[in-house]
């Protein structure tokens, strides 16, 4: 209510609170909540806000509000977006059956509901971002793009707590991939990588905008923090992505320079290109032969060339930009030659991308009658249909809650169906206090009807990957009576909570190690010989409340791993044709003069391509968060007003 009054107040807030809060409010491992969370509140106390204000406004004008030009083609686009995914949401809960449920799973209805609030959010949001955006010089657009600087801050933040946390700030030799906050990544997926091609060319803005020498240190000091978070995703379309949409911005500013003749730029981009290529090669060789120190001296040797034979760094800006060029080149070179993880991802390649090939095949195969390939299979039956339909790729676990004839409540977890090297891949998680020198125990009602292989474990984890585990496994028979007791001491090292700048997160979870088992479970108990349960909702009387299933290791059921065959798959292609429409329509209007010399285009061009870039090799639209901001850069690139001109190119 507070921030619905706040947005009522002053209408313009939400464009910095908005993108700095959206990598934050989610709390999703603690709360068990999948198809909503905490930022969808925030998005809707923000419309609630907004349209008070826009309601008073209208009033108090007499009824008149501007509007986009009626019938203008991104109107007609945008309300064909949401009506083609409303005609999704159908086939989504017509194909999942009925039912509903705040804890269900991406294999059950409300998985159509959670993938379709994105585009009627932005949708809504609009209107909204048209009234604060529009016009010559408009602050609403400064306030957005410093709030996607917040919410980067944010995620490095997060990042570098995360490693300090749980493989170590310079360790790039261990399987750890970051993953910061976006906890929809407990299925895998490529939230992050998103999300960061998309933030990335506002640091550009930051340092282009800076007018004064600790305003570009600030952003100098984000640049060099977000490329490390950049960096330890190991993601091969993260650092595509990120090359393609810098690169673009590159030659979108240098146009602003000498004008956009298509001549010159093509010679500029094609030298620049050449000589970050012999940049690179040139650095790698002198790494493999002279090692860290020889990249040192040669870095060295370029800042005192350049300074000698370059009259322009005189000034503080070149000095500055130079020795942040030299910085940020030296964190590359220091992440791919202080260890080996990155480089075997890029000598599996060849490898991964024939997967990937073979992985795609499989999804379209899921598009089999004329009504299919025309509106889709239906929005968030992706990961259901995949897993039921394509031999051998079927969910490696899975959880049910149920009610008891007696009252009480139970969930039934199950392994994998029937490939067995799937086994314990899966688990019933809950955050739970990390003591130092703690001893777990575990008691537990459940019965199985058939030999069950459980395991039970309390874990340093902060997502995807275990540090120091208490774990026990055990085989659990069909008892005389249904229902068993089992009493279980937790066995392995003394679990630390880390430093108190970077506390480690701990992580009790139960899995199914062999294939097509299940066990139902009515009660958990996990002390550390006290008497209070660690555990809450442990008899499951609220549904999953404060549960949390996640995968390891395995996950391509949950993802397609392509943003085109995304939208193909779920939403057909006339759904496809309309968002590659409305981008098409968004990246065309700011390169259409007048509109490439707004102040913004360059930067929102940027984002929304390297966001194209990474759904080339990765899914955007099953993560709403991720989803909304792309359809709200779409959106503000088709609000920009064409008459906003830079005072100086």
């Amino acid at each position: 209510m507070a921030w619905v009054a706040l947005v009522t107040w002053r209408p313009s807030i939400w464009l910095l609170v908005l993108p700095a809060a959206l990598p934050l409010l989610n709390f999703s491992p603690w709360t068990g909540w999948l198809v909503f969370d905490e930022f969808d509140m925030l998005v809707l106390a923000t419309l609630a806000g907004g349209y008070l204000r826009l309601a008073v406004e209208v009033r108090r004008d007499g009824g008149v509000v501007a509007a986009p030009r009626w019938p203008s083609p991104e109107v007609l686009l945008a309300l064909l977006l949401v009506l083609l995914s409303a005609v999704g949401l159908a086939r989504g809960l017509a194909d999942a059956g009925p039912g509903f449920g705040w804890f269900q799973s991406y294999a059950e209805p409300m998985n159509s509901v959670r993938l379709f609030k994105a585009p009627v959010m932005a949708l809504l949001l609009w209107t909204l971002l048209r009234r604060q955006v529009r016009g010559p010089a408009s602050r609403g657009v400064n306030r957005f793009f410093f709030g996607m600087l917040l919410g980067l801050a944010v995620v490095t933040a997060a990042v570098g707590w995360e490693r300090l946390a749980h493989p170590g700030l310079w360790d790039f030799s261990s399987l750890y991939r970051t993953t910061a906050l976006f906890w929809e990544m407990h299925v895998g997926g490529a939230a992050i990588d998103a999300y960061l091609a998309m933030a990335m060319p506002f640091i550009v803005w930051a340092l282009w905008a800076a007018r004064s020498p600790l305003q570009w240190a600030l952003a100098a000091a984000l640049a060099l923090a977000a490329v490390y978070a950049c960096l330890t995703t190991f993601s091969r379309g993260a650092y595509m992505a990120v090359i393609v949409s810098l690169g673009v911005l590159g030659l979108w500013l240098l146009g602003r320079r000498i004008g956009f003749r298509a001549r010159a730029l093509l010679g500029r981009g094609l030298s620049a290109a050449a000589v970050l290529l012999l940049t690179g090669t040139a650095l790698f060789v002198v790494l493999e032969v002279f090692g860290s120190l020889g990249v040192l001296a040669l870095l060295a040797l370029v800042a005192a060339s350049y300074a000698l034979f370059h009259k322009r760094l005189a000034g503080w800006r070149s000095a500055a930009g130079l020795g942040l060029m030299l910085a940020l080149t030296l964190e590359v070179v220091t992440v791919f030659s202080t260890g080996n993880f990155m480089l075997s991802r890029l000598a599996a390649a060849d490898k991964d991308f024939g997967n990937r090939v073979a992985h795609w095949q499989n999804g379209l195969g899921l598009l089999v009658t004329p009504g299919e390939w025309l509106w889709g299979i239906g929005l968030g039956r992706l990961p259901a249909s995949y897993a039921r339909f394509v031999p051998k790729r079927e969910f490696s676990g899975a959880v049910e809650w149920r009610a008891l004839p007696d009252g009480g409540a139970a969930v039934t977890l199950s392994g994998p169906k029937t490939q067995a090297r799937l086994g314990g891949l899966f688990a019933l998680t809950q955050r739970v206090p990390l003591t130092a020198a703690a001893r777990y125990q575990v008691e537990l009602d459940l019965r199985v009807f058939s030999s069950t292989t459980l395991l039970i474990s309390v874990c340093e984890m902060h997502l995807l990957y275990e540090r120091d585990c208490q774990a026990a496994r055990t085989v659990i028979r069909p008892g005389e009576s249904s229902w068993q007791q089992l009493e279980l001491p937790l066995r392995g090292p003394d679990l630390s909570p880390g430093a108190r700048f970077a506390p480690r997160l701990a992580l009790f979870a139960l899995s199914i190690e062999n294939a097509g088992a299940q066990a139902d479970i009515r009660r958990v108990r996990l002390t550390t010989g006290a008497a209070d349960n660690l555990l809450r909702n442990a008899d499951f009387s609220n549904h999953l409340a404060h549960w949390w299933p996640a995968a390891q290791l395995y996950f391509l059921p949950w993802h397609i791993d392509n943003l085109f065959l995304e939208l193909l798959i779920e939403r057909g292609l006339a759904g496809l044709a309309v968002v590659v429409a409305l981008v098409g329509l968004a990246l065309w209007r700011l390169g259409s003069a007048p509109f490439r010399w707004h102040p913004a285009a360059p930067f929102v061009a940027a984002s929304i391509l390297g966001a194209v870039t990474v759904g080339m090799v990765s899914s955007l639209m099953d993560v709403p968060r991720v989803a909304l901001l792309f359809f709200l850069m779409v959106f503000l690139a088709l609000s920009l007003d064409g008459r906003d001109r830079p005072q100086s190119s």
